[in-house]
């Protein structure tokens, strides 16, 4: 059951996902990063360099195994897909800018993280020398199921947009129930996971993702961003794409225990989620109720 899975089931549901991503995009999507520059700049960068470079830290801190170390670092090199940018919709966000910044890396990762998580698995060495792959086969994988999905997304948007803006909404919503599907089944099949969230492991993997959210939202206010892109920034460095991890785990490195971390993280990634939307809308109700006094 495993099997079929992590190497027929996840790459599907992920294709399905950057498929229905893709439909909701177009080259305005790219160009409206110019009216942003600094907020674009600074969630890219956050997101691309920050983010890992907080994820080693994480690792030496918690002293964690190498494989939970691997887990960890290859997460931190999935930046937030469609997941992403609901939150940012609900934590009151720039909703255009989380898109864009989607749009903009779901191009990138496809090259970026192969590179980066071999050269990874090359400066560990010892366990980690099992996940030895052509660094050119890993990267046409990645781009089949991710890039190319985003790009036939966007090619039917452009010439089809009404078919597509009708159509959006459900593939969004069949996609995300048919990973939420996938995610249950590797869940029941691997039920000591649930127990190992309250270990060292869980602890990292919260931490990494309440730290990044925080200091995202920190930095950016301090850098003078709009409010909306505050909360962005913050959602879109905390919030990582666990779905590309499992699959680049499971399927292209066919190593089913270096998915672990990710799938932990599809779950407690919520928590701080959740938690930062919850403090936004209070603040909003405040400020609401004082302009009313």
């Amino acid at each position: 059951m495993q099997q079929i899975v992590s190497q027929v089931a996840l790459p599907v549901v992920l294709a399905m996902i950057m498929l229905s991503m893709g439909l909701g995009l177009t080259i305005r999507n790219f160009t409206d990063v110019a009216r942003h520059p600094l907020s674009a700049a600074l969630g890219l960068g956050l997101q691309m360099c920050g983010l890992p470079i907080l994820a080693l830290l994480v690792i030496v801190l918690f002293d964690l195994s190498a494989l939970a170390a691997a887990g960890l670092f290859l997460l931190s090199l999935c930046p937030g897909g469609a997941t992403s940018n609901l939150f940012s919709y609900l934590a009151r966000g720039n909703v255009a800018l989380s898109i864009s910044l989607t749009a903009i890396t779901s191009l990138i990762v496809p090259f970026t993280l192969p590179v980066l998580f071999m050269a990874y698995t090359e400066a560990s060495g010892g366990q980690l020398a099992a996940f030895t792959m052509p660094l050119g086969v890993m990267v046409m994988q990645l781009v089949v199921v991710t890039l190319v999905p985003v790009l036939v997304g966007m090619g039917i948007r452009h010439f089809a947009a009404n078919w597509a803006q009708r159509v959006e909404p459900m593939a969004k919503k069949v996609a995300t129930m048919a990973m939420i599907s996938v995610i249950i089944l590797l869940i029941a099949t691997n039920l000591p996971l649930v127990m190992d969230m309250a270990s060292v492991n869980g602890i990292a993997v919260l931490g990494l993702s309440c730290v990044a959210l925080v200091i995202a939202y920190l930095v950016a206010s301090k850098a003078g961003l709009a409010a909306a892109d505050v909360r962005t920034v913050a959602m879109e460095t905390g919030i990582q794409n666990a779905g590309t991890a499992m699959m680049v785990a499971m399927t292209l490195l066919q190593q089913p225990q270096l998915a672990m971390i990710p799938l932990m993280y599809g779950l407690l990634m919520n928590i701080p989620a959740f938690g930062f939307i919850a403090w936004v809308q209070y603040k909003h109700q405040n400020a609401a109720s004082g302009s009313l006094g």
